[in-house]
């Protein structure tokens, strides 16, 4: 049976490289990964060379919150035309660090009930191991303190289980300190 999962997670919680390997694992699962998607609307846009690491790097200052609304729209055509064929990760993070802080870019609650999403799933990872991966391959993510990676990880946490709650979904919370292995096992259990 198809399901639509909703992953999310701050930056350095594993998400892309999880989503990746769950690919490998269940190649049937569709992945709309949310960055690239609003990177290609902007750029589309702009007529600009931007980059996923430049989105990262200047989040609030490149891209609007119309920008997101419209790859919302994107978003749920995508979901509604492959969800009864196909298994979909939307991998995304709808707040960002910003220069003066956080920016919260959620969907409505209306178009996350629309959305309809059999799951969420929360990555985290603990502040100290953020900090490393963050230094090991930032990928134009800003560099943070321990208690902004704590406060970024929060702030998600609590969108997400907003949306579970307006969607009446389940939302499940994965600590990405075990092995990356074992995690995508976990998690391609809860595909079928």
């Amino acid at each position: 049976m198809a399901k639509v999962i909703y992953l999310t997670g701050a930056p350095a919680s594993g998400k892309s490289s999880t989503s990746r390997m769950l690919v490998e694992s269940v190649p049937q699962v569709l992945v709309w990964e949310y960055g690239a998607r609003l990177t290609d609307y902007v750029k589309a846009k702009t007529r600009s060379v931007l980059n996923q690491d430049d989105l990262r790097a200047k989040s609030a200052s490149i891209v609007t919150p119309e920008d997101v609304a419209e790859v919302d729209k994107e978003l749920l055509e995508f979901v509604q035309n492959n969800r009864s064929d196909h298994s979909i990760l939307i991998d995304s993070h709808p707040v960002t660090k910003e220069v003066y802080g956080y920016r919260i870019t959620p969907f409505s609650l209306q178009q996350f009930v629309e959305l309809a999403p059999d799951e969420v799933w929360v990555l985290y990872a603990s502040p100290g191991e953020t900090l490393r991966r963050i230094a090991t391959d930032g990928g134009g993510r800003p560099t943070v303190t321990i208690e902004e990676a704590q406060a970024h990880t929060t702030l998600q946490a609590s969108v997400a289980a907003t949306y579970g709650v307006a969607a009446g979904r389940p939302v499940y919370f994965f600590d990405t300190a075990v092995p990356q292995g074992e995690l995508v096992t976990r998690l391609a259990g809860r595909l079928t």
